[in-house]
């Protein structure tokens, strides 16, 4: 029992004296922090049609998106532009599209059942002779669904609404101002680790009981080559029921637009 107790305590004596450095290696490595994902997101779109046959028509395209989310607030910035060109009969191409469109909106407290939201627009507009429309407008938005791959909403707002035509002489208004309640769906799906699609329509009358309106419908098809890149196919339409008071060819301008989008 002594000899035991004597290879005891100089091993109890030796195990308090172990150098600093030799104690580092035997503690387990501290785990790496967590990173929380970054509520800012942000992408860029390029796209283009072209059309051949009885005249060849060619459409190009971009889009950039902002946006900051949290259960506080949420930001959001948008810019698109189209470009036109279509060939004529004496062989010239003539510019068939011109648009430039900007949206701003926040919304407070975003993933509540039901939410606040304020609104700012910039059109311009050639199809449908826009020289420039500003909005502004608040509302609320009824988040139908809200899942890990599926997001449905439905919103409610009024805007005060000013639009300038490009022809002085339109039989509208040149400078217009009118009041406008809007209704706008949204749906976004995710199917996969590839796949997902967005669909918007919104329906725009004017709130004086005038027959004016807007109409837009806007859904995109997404494949996700990778992190970053994704292959975009995407088909617009709007309505415009004042576009031939303002010199405008037809009420409605549509686009399918195939392209390239990066995400981050």
């Amino acid at each position: 029992m002594i000899t035991a107790l004597s290879f005891a305590l100089p091993a109890a004596a030796r195990a308090q004296n172990v150098a600093p450095d030799t104690a580092k290696h035997l503690l387990p490595p501290p785990k790496p922090p967590v990173r929380r994902p970054s509520p800012w997101k942000a992408s860029a779109l390029a796209n283009a049609s072209v059309f051949f046959g009885n005249s060849q028509q060619q459409v190009l395209g971009a889009d950039g998106k902002l946006a900051h989310l949290d259960s506080n607030l949420a930001v959001a910035a948008e810019l698109q532009a189209l470009y036109g060109e279509a060939a004529v009969d004496s062989g010239r191409n003539v510019v068939t599209k011109r648009l430039w469109l900007g949206t701003v909106t926040a919304n407070v407290h975003p993933l509540d059942r039901v939410s606040s939201f304020l609104t700012t627009t910039y059109e311009s507009n050639l199809e449908k002779r826009i020289a420039s429309r500003y909005s502004i407008g608040a509302g609320a938005k009824w988040n139908i669904r809200h899942t890990k791959d599926t997001d449905a909403s439905l919103s409610l707002s009024l805007s005060a609404e000013r639009t300038k035509a490009m022809d002085s002489t339109a039989v509208l208004q040149p400078d217009e101002r009118i009041a406008r309640f809007s209704w706008l769906g949204k749906y976004h799906h995710t199917f996969d680790d590839h796949l997902d699609i967005t669909h918007a329509t919104s329906y725009q009358p004017s709130a004086s009981g005038r027959a004016q309106f807007l109409i837009s419908t806007n859904t995109e098809l997404r494949y996700k080559m990778n992190g970053t890149a994704s292959l975009s196919l995407a088909f617009t339409d709007n309505y415009d029921s004042g576009a031939l008071l303002r010199g405008a060819r037809t009420y409605n301008d549509g686009q399918m637009l195939f392209g390239i989008a990066a995400g981050w």
